[in-house]
């Protein structure tokens, strides 16, 4: 693919915030500049300020009043939107649908540039919450569909479990499913013994080969409180077992008080927010990775965990396909006594251990940022491809 091609990324969600979108446009922006392409992104500021860092644009926000952490804009000019405009860029890749989609369509309006998006998340569940199923929650997801996505060249989804999202189902034909690529060198970067004894040590803990590791937004939708309601069961089996909750966010002081109500204070620790840049230190700490989320897409927590050689063990759900294979990098549950069941298992049994951290890396070397970003050029091309096609003949 030609490396002159200059290509725009879109997304609410960049380095300024901490969840899977913003890890995955980072992702993106990153090897495509690594393999030559010309890469400018457009993001939200975290402030009523505008302002540009290198090639990446940054537009003035304001929190949203709906979500806690996420932003919103209304700005329609801007010189930095000017300067994105006189660029003119060849490609715009928009992956989410809000404020800095309508941004990205208006410079696409300018020269009629080809855009493509990448639907991230289902809405109805989002919105809706437990009401998502109801008839009326997927027609008004399904109508508002076809208003996000009109004129995409081509929609990404990042698993087939999105193929189910109601907000697809006016575009399913323009759908293509791609999924998400993590930098696997940098989770596999060497941890020493000192360095895990260090971590422990500052939480009160030792490496007792019994950890299990959550990493993740601490969020409602997250369902930590599961696990947490889970871990008596656990430390009757394995009274030394502990569990290290990586992250931060809205619903922390309430997972706290939780672990307090269920006497879990001497085996439960919560780090809080943690660099990303040592985020791949703390999944090494764990023995086993567990979720009991239902809300994931094609979640990046997943296949780095995988990419650290941490098995897994998740709540049963669509976006496990061709991640998680039951009984070779981890397990998969429904119910709590399958839950302590596998993390008993993968605990005390070394030999399954061993052979599931093999495995889980190789699963994860399937979802490398390299090729993450063939599949995405793949696409690219098709869109590049439909634009030559309708231009007219000279």
């Amino acid at each position: 693919m030609n490396r002159d091609i200059k290509i725009l990324i879109a997304s609410d969600s960049y380095k300024l915030q901490t969840n899977g979108v913003a890890g995955v446009v980072i992702t993106t922006a990153n090897e495509l500049r690594r393999c030559g392409f010309q890469v400018k992104v457009l993001a939200l500021s975290n402030s009523r300020e505008s302002y540009k860092d290198g090639d990446d644009y940054y537009i003035s926000s304001l929190p949203s009043l709906v979500y806690p952490d996420l932003r919103v804009s209304f700005v329609r000019h801007d010189s930095l939107l000017e300067e994105l405009k006189d660029w003119k860029p060849d490609l715009i890749h928009i992956h989410t649908e809000g404020s800095v989609a309508r941004m990205a369509r208006a410079i696409a309006a300018e020269d009629d540039t080809p855009f493509l998006m990448t639907s991230h998340t289902d809405y109805a569940q989002y919105v809706f919450g437990r009401f998502c199923k109801t008839p009326p929650a997927k027609l008004l997801t399904s109508e508002w569909g076809k208003f996000g996505f009109k004129g995409a060249s081509v929609i990404i989804a990042p698993s087939e479990k999105a193929l189910s999202f109601p907000q697809l189902k006016s575009v399913l034909p323009n759908v293509t499913v791609v999924p998400n690529g993590i930098k696997t060198e940098h989770f596999q970067l060497p941890v020493s013994q000192e360095e895990k004894n260090e971590i422990f040590s500052k939480y009160g803990l030792t490496d007792n080969g019994k950890t299990i590791v959550i990493v993740s937004r601490l969020s409602k939708e997250k369902n930590i409180k599961e696990i947490l309601h889970f871990m008596p069961s656990v430390l009757k089996e394995i009274p030394d077992a502990q569990l290290i909750i990586v992250g931060d966010g809205p619903d922390r002081q309430k997972l706290e008080s939780l672990s307090e109500k269920l006497d879990l204070t001497a085996s439960v620790r919560f780090t809080g927010r943690i660099s990303p840049d040592d985020v791949y230190k703390y999944y090494n700490l764990g023995d086993v990775f567990v979720s009991a989320s239902t809300f994931e897409v094609h979640s990046l927590t997943y296949l780095e965990a995988m990419a650290c050689g941490v098995p897994l063990v998740c709540r049963d759900d669509p976006c496990l396909a061709g991640v998680l294979m039951n009984g070779y990098n981890g397990f998969t549950f429904t119910t709590e006594e399958e839950y302590v069941k596998s993390v008993v298992q993968i605990l005390t049994d070394r030999e399954l251990h061993d052979k599931m951290k093999q495995n889980a890396l190789i699963t994860a070397d399937d979802f490398s940022e390299k090729r993450y970003v063939d599949r995405v050029l793949a696409v690219y091309e098709k869109v590049l491809g439909f634009k030559k096609e309708a231009q007219p003949a000279t």
